[in-house]
């Protein structure tokens, strides 16, 4: 933080008490944490003083009471606010979740309505659950797909409760870094290409038709978004023409291209090698390399792009979504068991890290109806509806590798 915000831009070191939690036989209790308060410039910075007052310590004398703010004194800098209790409605369960009056009081202290509050390791969603409900903007970041299915719950309820309409606010959802896909596949051609060479390190180009860009002077080529749609050996002849049009080929100096694509059919990979088995007769050889973009060779290419301050090998992961299967059956009346065992994790060596339930989905927004599991996510969940009915039930599972797939069915509860 010193090294960020320089050493003379602290402004407090503020201990967080609370009373439950810590206890130990082996050392003292751990009953704090630390939250360090900086500003950018230490000469002007906002802070809002009646925002954050707290009683006085003490009754104070009817003598001396006209000294004293009616709405009491500024908050000093140990604050004594306890975490919610595990039966309280606030409580998720999150591992790292932090009470609301925390936050609360951290928004209040530097922000007005209308500010932009933003937090990079958002967790469970406490910061934007409470910076909507203050009337502030918000921006939220974290590298689990768990928080961010979580937190987007949440905001959703806190929504309908501060609203009569059930409008929910402007907020939309982006994933970086871990890339889905079958999302990718929507993309327009022109758009998935920009992005996979921009990905690889490569520049994009329009100079020649049929390449598509450079990684550094090797001409690359980026096959369809459509991961069903394989590499043609029409299309390899075709790159491989172009290469051979380009002034580093007729000079003698480049004899190499790279195509980049979801798959590549068998008779793609024939074309290329014969062009590679024709370095005898030099004007015609051309080394091209047939790159999946999802391989293990594509994410190296992408570490040569690692530097001390980015490591991009650990950044860039293109995922497939669980094939979400829901089984159920009636227990009771209106009660009912659902489970996922059937479900097929798509990507490798991953495992179903987290299950949520609506059983009530509106056909919009997923409103997890029982929270979410992380330690027993595979394991039956049984529901009791209210009343007769069909309803429309959908199922949220996220895996340990960022995939995440919805299943929506429609069941008669009777």
């Amino acid at each position: 933080m010193d090294k960020i915000f320089g050493y003379e831009n602290l402004i407090n070191e503020v201990i967080w008490y609370y009373r439950s939690g810590g206890g130990s036989k082996r050392h003292f209790g751990r009953k704090h944490d630390t939250l360090l308060f900086y500003a950018k410039d230490k000469s002007r910075y906002l802070f809002y003083p009646d925002a954050v007052r707290v009683p006085y310590d003490a009754v104070i004398a009817d003598s001396r009471k006209h000294l004293f703010n009616v709405q009491g004194k500024v908050s000093p800098d140990v604050w004594d606010i306890s975490r919610p209790p595990n039966h309280s409605k606030e409580w998720l369960g999150y591992p790292t979740q932090k009470p609301e009056a925390l936050i609360e009081r951290v928004i209040q202290s530097a922000t007005k309505e209308g500010d932009v509050v933003a937090d990079f390791f958002c967790g469970g969603g406490t910061t934007p659950a409470v910076a909507q409900r203050l009337g502030r903007r918000w921006i939220a970041c974290d590298q689990s797909r768990v928080a961010v299915a979580v937190t987007a719950d949440r905001l959703i309820r806190g929504a309908q409760q501060l609203t009569t309409d059930l409008q929910i606010p402007d907020f939309t959802i982006e994933y970086w870094g871990v890339y889905e896909a079958r999302r990718l596949t929507r993309m327009p051609a022109e758009q998935f290409r920009e992005f996979i060479l921009r990905c690889f390190g490569a520049r994009p180009s329009e100079e020649h038709a049929n390449i598509h860009g450079y990684k550094g002077v090797v001409p690359v080529w980026v096959g369809s978004p459509q991961a069903d749609q394989p590499v043609t050996p029409q299309e390899v002849l075709a790159f491989a023409n172009a290469v051979r049009r380009t002034p580093r080929y007729q000079q003698g100096s480049l004899r190499e291209g790279i195509m980049l694509a979801w798959a590549f059919s068998p008779e793609a990979r024939d074309a290329a090698e014969k062009l590679r088995s024709q370095e005898q007769v030099n004007v015609n050889f051309i080394r091209l390399d047939l790159i999946r973009i999802d391989s293990p060779q594509f994410r190296r290419h992408v570490a040569e792009l690692s530097t001390d301050h980015a490591d991009y090998e650990n950044f860039l992961t293109f995922v497939q979504p669980p094939r979400v299967e829901v089984g159920y059956q009636r227990i009771a009346p209106l009660t009912y068991k659902f489970d996922v065992s059937d479900t097929v994790v798509v990507n490798p060596n991953a495992k179903i890290l987290n299950v949520q339930w609506d059983f009530d989905y509106d056909g919009r927004h997923f409103r997890s109806t029982q929270g979410y599991a992380l330690a027993k996510a595979s394991e039956p969940v049984v529901y009791k509806f209210p009343r007769p009915g069909v309803y429309t039930i959908a199922c949220k599972v996220q895996d340990d590798k960022g995939g995440e797939g919805v299943w929506v069915g429609e069941v008669k509860v009777e």
